[in-house]
């Protein structure tokens, strides 16, 4: 994706400003970090301004939300992202599969944390973990997942959690849950759509058309097969975006009164569909 701004958005409530101080206080309590990002967006979901607070502590990047990613995308940000001291893993929380996948994963800190401890002469040892994220990317869900039951509320809706709270899952191992954060403002423009698209903030921090003409234009570029499958449109090339979404109305019957299209209900379900994978798996950026 083009990362050059138009204007940059500013987003930082002053419940994400607290929550970003607790985190720093909170920080020497545990070994190391879970940075969850979204795998349909790692870029604009790599939080700079939270990992530089816990720049000093090993992380492992969870790629969330596989299912809906594009699979050959994915395998290049795990490539970039596992380096030394750190380790990057993708999954789905909707796949009870995964959890071998993620517990060998956490097992690895873990052991380390045991092995360092040993050589004090402690040969029981817990290792504790901060899960950090921007809102709305899964980490309530993440820690429920892992637990196999709902201790933390989680909901699809960005800026849920709003305090730090301590799970155990074993003996040897306890999580820390930490309200999602945004950076104070977003690199550029293109940041702020990106998450919009993927409902990590709310749509309407910019207007629907706007939105609506980025995914099109993106999937034309990427994903332009997939597109036409669904909505039955031969060589969106050919026509332009606006002419796109009143085919869609029509075809779909989307009417307001006096039998006028409905074109900004056809950009809504668009954008629905977009986000939760029907049109198809996709990754908007690249490492």
């Amino acid at each position: 994706m083009n990362n050059n701004s138009e204007k940059n958005i500013h987003w930082f409530p002053g419940h994400m400003k607290k929550a970003s101080d607790q985190i720093k206080d909170k920080l020497k309590l545990v070994d190391f970090v879970i940075c969850l990002l979204d795998a349909r967006s790692p870029y604009s979901t790599f939080n700079k301004y939270l990992l530089k607070i816990v720049e000093n502590k090993p992380k492992l990047f969870i790629l969330n939300k596989e299912d809906l990613a594009d699979d050959s995308i994915t395998s290049l940000w795990i490539n970039k992202l596992n380096t030394e001291g750190n380790k990057c893993i993708s999954l789905s929380l909707d796949n009870k599969n995964n959890k071998n996948k993620l517990m060998n994963a956490i097992n690895d800190f873990i052991k380390l944390k045991q092995e360092k401890m040993a050589l004090k002469g402690i040969k029981k040892s817990k290792c504790r973990a901060m899960v950090i994220g921007i809102p709305n990317v899964g980490k309530s869900t993440f820690i429920n997942y892992l637990l196999d039951k709902k201790q933390m509320k989680a909901a699809n809706t960005p800026g849920f959690t709003k305090s730090i709270s301590w799970a155990k899952v074993n003996e040897y191992f306890e999580i820390m849950d930490t309200p999602g954060i945004l950076e104070p403002k977003f690199e550029n423009k293109i940041n702020g759509i990106n998450l919009a698209l993927i409902g990590s903030i709310k749509e309407n921090i910019l207007p629907i058309n706007e939105l609506s003409y980025f995914a099109l234009d993106f999937l034309r570029l990427n994903y332009k097969k997939e597109v036409e499958n669904r909505y039955k449109i031969e060589n969106i090339s050919n026509i332009s975006n606006e002419e796109f979404f009143k085919i869609v109305a029509k075809n779909r019957g989307f009417l307001l009164t006096g039998n006028s299209l409905d074109v900004e209900k056809a950009e809504y379900i668009f954008l629905n569909e977009f986000k939760n994978g029907i049109i198809t798996k996709f990754t908007l950026e690249r490492p």
